[in-house]
């Protein structure tokens, strides 16, 4: 498949409400996949009247057609990311992942002077908190962007019978509003030749505008879609090299003062697994689970918190190409994902998903060519992800985000 960047002007106000309960009318900031795949599925049903091969293979085929969210930046800022609370990104920006790493190792025996950089802002002394969100690249440097474009608006209520505005009903909607500028939310588009030609063919027809969201009868959550060109398969494919270099950053950054993990072994290599966008874990019994071991065998499972220290007792997995590998750390918790289902005109069943921005974080011990085995593995989980729901967005991997190893350290 080849992958695509997208980008959306909003044409109107877009209200997405975070819970489906009519008195909580909070906003969320981005568009999820879903409910992308689910716009351009209704346009093909409006355009053709029914479902043929054409449908299936754009929109119930995974391995065929992916739709990713539509987010104010091209960027998910990892659960791990943290910045000062009282000046945000304009003081300071860390990555605490690497830290935590150095934490599991020494099992809370980090001295507290040590753990100061991961605690407060060089800058100002404050307390640093978690940082979620969304960020863009301005000149080398994370930039952090704004999600203060939104609105609320009150509104009538429309009585059932007489069609026109009912007594003493009002109620207040709030919605993302255009900001005027050529992109105001970014996604991607994954997609094999056959269904490229068939959606832009289905978009053009359309002048690339979709409709999202509550209350579109009254103007709101109409965008504009631009697909841009593929991404080439050299820049698209995963950089191992990369992954190599973020091992041995790691173990440099372990070994030195002032968290100076002992006993290091320096052909081990580390690895983490990010997800950008959530991704759906269920186990053998189709159970909800923030373990990915549950789906991918080759990863050892997270102990309980009992079993987790010393790190040195923690369960290995052997794999078959040979070599042992150790769960390490991870930073994740559970969403609920709602939607609707508009062809039921019912609620969709509520499922729990990985939070978008957690991450893994894996030991693995071998030989060389054992090594390059397991790196052919992660190539294919970075291309290909990994649980349910992938061709809504969910379950896209990075593996060893260089995010981690450029803000391991404060930048101010």
């Amino acid at each position: 498949m080849k992958k695509l960047p997208v980008t959306a002007k909003l044409l109107a106000p877009v209200a997405i409400k975070r819970d489906r309960q009519s008195e909580r009318s909070e906003s969320v900031h981005s568009i999820a996949g879903t409910m992308v795949r689910g716009a351009i599925a209704a346009i093909y049903l409006q355009q053709h009247g029914e479902v043929d091969d054409t449908f299936n293979h754009l929109f119930l085929d995974e391995n065929s057609c992916r739709f990713g969210p539509l987010d104010p930046g091209p960027n998910c800022f990892p659960l791990t990311a943290a910045t000062c609370k009282r000046e945000g990104i304009e003081h300071t920006l860390v990555d605490q992942l690497w830290f935590r790493i150095a934490q599991h190792h020494r099992a809370g025996s980090v001295p507290n002077n040590a753990e100061t950089p991961w605690r407060q802002c060089d800058t100002c002394e404050a307390d640093l908190q978690s940082l979620n969100g969304f960020w863009q690249a301005e000149n080398g440097h994370p930039r952090e962007k704004s999600n203060d474009r939104q609105q609320v608006a009150a509104h009538v209520g429309i009585d059932r019978h007489t069609t026109t505005a009912a007594e003493s009903i009002l109620y207040t909607l709030e919605a993302l509003q255009p900001s005027g500028q050529e992109e105001d939310l970014y996604g991607w588009l994954w997609a094999d030749d056959d269904a490229l030609t068939a959606l832009k063919q289905l978009l053009q027809n359309e002048d690339y505008r979709i409709s999202v969201g509550h209350h579109r009868t009254r103007g709101y959550g109409d965008l504009h879609l631009q697909l841009g060109n593929p991404v080439k398969k050299n820049d698209s494919q995963p950089c191992t090299e990369d992954w190599e270099q973020w091992n041995r950053d790691l173990i440099a950054f372990l070994s030195s003062p002032p968290l100076s993990v002992p006993d290091l072994d320096p052909d081990n290599f580390y690895f983490s697994l990010s997800f950008p966008t959530g991704a759906v874990f269920v186990d053998r019994f189709l159970c909800y689970t923030l373990d990915p071991a549950d789906l991918i065998s080759w990863l050892p499972p997270m102990p309980s918190a009992d079993a987790a220290f010393p790190i040195q007792n923690r369960p290995t997995r052997q794999l078959a190409s040979g070599g042992t590998m150790c769960w390490i750390a991870a930073v994740t918790r559970h969403e609920r994902l709602r939607g609707w289902n508009a062809a039921h005109g019912l609620p969709r069943q509520d499922e729990w998903a990985t939070a978008r921005g957690s991450v893994y974080v894996y030991r693995f011990t071998g030989t060389a060519t054992e090594r390059e085995e397991l790196i052919e593995q992660l190539a294919t989980l970075s291309e290909e992800g990994v649980g349910l729901r992938r061709n809504e967005g969910f379950g896209r991997v990075i593996v060893s985000d260089n995010f981690h190893r450029q803000f391991c350290k404060q930048e101010v």
